[in-house]
């Protein structure tokens, strides 16, 4: 069985993109850099449909300064360091289960490949499905994996899914194409602290 899970909010606690790039700047030029974020996160606020530029524009602030070595050696330092506290403990219990049973787990997110490809290949994961970074001014990014480019992507990477027993587990509305074109669906509960089926 091929299982797809979300990461942000489903296999930690919170978003990990933010976290990362706190911890490549450290906080007091985290602090100084978010300003000039301001005027685009409060157009955010009023129109969801920036997202892709929001992220952008936060990786362009953060990271343009930073060659790709410096960033893979903050990325691997961030998985060791940082991840492991943010990990849903009854997320890794159910990753741990499906791969006792053989299934196929792939991680299928919007957080940029930078830091995920690491933690994937440390977790024994199949594949990665991701936004990738591309970090080359002003394009910092390619597709934003969130959504409905959720579904584009994997079937592009399994075309013939609908053949096969498969499930998903998310946290949010931009989970929910996944979880849909999946034969099983689960969405986190913060409220019930578990997985329930969502359709």
């Amino acid at each position: 069985m091929k299982v797809f899970f979300d990461f942000d909010g489903t296999l930690t606690t919170k978003d990990s993109l933010i976290p990362f790039l706190i911890y490549t700047v450290g906080w007091p030029m985290a602090l100084l850099k978010v300003i000039l974020l301001l005027p685009l996160l409060c157009r955010y606020l009023f129109n969801r449909e920036l997202r892709d530029e929001v992220k952008n524009r936060a990786l362009q602030v953060y990271l343009s300064k930073f060659s790709k070595q410096e960033l893979d050696q903050y990325a691997s330092q961030f998985v060791t360091k940082i991840l492991p506290t943010m990990m849903r403990p009854q997320a890794i219990a159910l990753l741990e289960k499906h791969m006792a049973n053989g299934d196929e787990c792939i991680l299928v997110s919007a957080s940029i490949d930078l830091y995920l490809l690491p933690w994937v290949k440390q977790n024994g994961f199949v594949k990665l499905i991701s936004t990738p970074y591309i970090g080359n001014y002003p394009t910092m990014m390619g597709k934003n994996c969130y959504g409905e480019e959720k579904v584009h992507q994997i079937l592009k990477n399994y075309p013939d899914l609908s053949k096969e027993d498969s499930c998903a587990y998310g946290d949010t509305i931009g989970d929910i194409p996944m979880l849909k074109l999946v034969k099983t669906g689960f969405m986190w509960s913060n409220k019930e602290q578990k997985y329930l089926p969502f359709n």
